[in-house]
């Protein structure tokens, strides 16, 4: 397999370059500032979170246009199939350490829902998706993987969780660079000695079977969004806000043989979306862009 799903499966990571513009990357920072003061208030708090969740129903015109970017949940929908929900969608910060954490390892671990691997590559339970808000180099604190290490039994010793691997890579990146994780991947972040926070944007896509194990997606206008989907036959948009109507004759499938049918569902999801098409032109226009 080649392509991005192809270094996906071989690496367990994938690197998209140049996915949001610097105007885009000035406004998820903004963003995080907003998002700091407005959690600050309803918590009576002067104390700042290090993580804000819950963007999409807070900021539904901002982050929307993230979760459903087609570069990213094409990869997503690519690796998981046609079974893309939503997790959670958090905007993630790290303060400036003193200069001796320079190139420190902030704790090697896999995600949510791993486990460890036996030796061939499995369909992840989750996706996770980092869109960096700065340079990330060895000052800002970049992202370390373990390239491999979501299918071959890599394993390291509660005592060097903290300590660079010899098969580590350092992820450099620039801001609007999208990284693409599967959830059994060892990886850890940098400590960040510059003069500035370490700021990301956080996705996580797990599968529709699962449901949605963070955020809740059950505010008013996550559920405006849902009915949106809904009016515009998009399945894709649909699975991602939590309703998956088709789960039931999809989801037992690739038992005995292998699975061959993601293409003609996705055909599928596409004719039952173009009985629409009048609703989704209606909601690009009003959106300004197409999902």
């Amino acid at each position: 397999m080649s392509g991005a799903p192809g270094t996906f499966i071989r690496d367990g990571y994938h690197i998209i370059r140049g996915v949001f513009s610097r105007e885009e990357i000035a406004n998820f920072r903004q963003l995080r500032d907003d998002a700091e003061r407005d959690w600050c208030f309803v918590n009576g708090s002067t104390e700042r979170p290090v993580v804000v969740g819950d963007l999409l129903e807070r900021y539904p015109r901002a982050i929307l246009k993230v979760v459903a970017h087609r570069a990213i949940l094409g990869l997503a929908d690519s690796i998981l199939g046609p079974f893309v929900q939503l997790d959670s969608v958090v905007l993630h910060t790290s303060e400036p350490r003193s200069p001796e954490y320079y190139n420190g390892v902030v704790c090697w671990h896999r995600d949510r829902f791993g486990s460890f691997p036996v030796g061939t590559f499995t369909r992840p339970l989750a996706v996770i998706v980092f869109v960096y808000l700065q340079d990330m180099d060895l000052k800002t604190g970049p992202l370390r993987v373990i390239p491999g290490s979501h299918r071959n039994p890599v394993e390291i010793a509660t005592t060097e969780l903290t300590e660079p691997h010899s098969q580590e890579r350092i992820v450099s990146c620039s801001p609007g660079d999208v990284v693409v994780i599967h959830n059994n991947l060892l990886h850890s972040g940098t400590h960040n000695v510059s003069e500035d926070e370490r700021r990301f944007l956080g996705v996580s896509y797990t599968l529709s079977c699962m449901g949605s194990r963070h955020d809740t997606f059950d505010g008013p206008n996550c559920r405006a969004l849902l009915e949106t989907a809904r009016r515009m036959h998009d399945r894709r948009l649909m699975r991602l806000l939590g309703d998956d109507d088709q789960i039931l004759t999809r989801q037992n499938t690739g038992f005995t043989t292998a699975h061959t049918g993601w293409d003609e569902w996705r055909e599928e999801d596409q004719r039952y979306a173009a009985e629409a098409s009048e609703e989704r032109r209606a909601v690009a226009d009003v959106w300004g862009w197409s999902p």
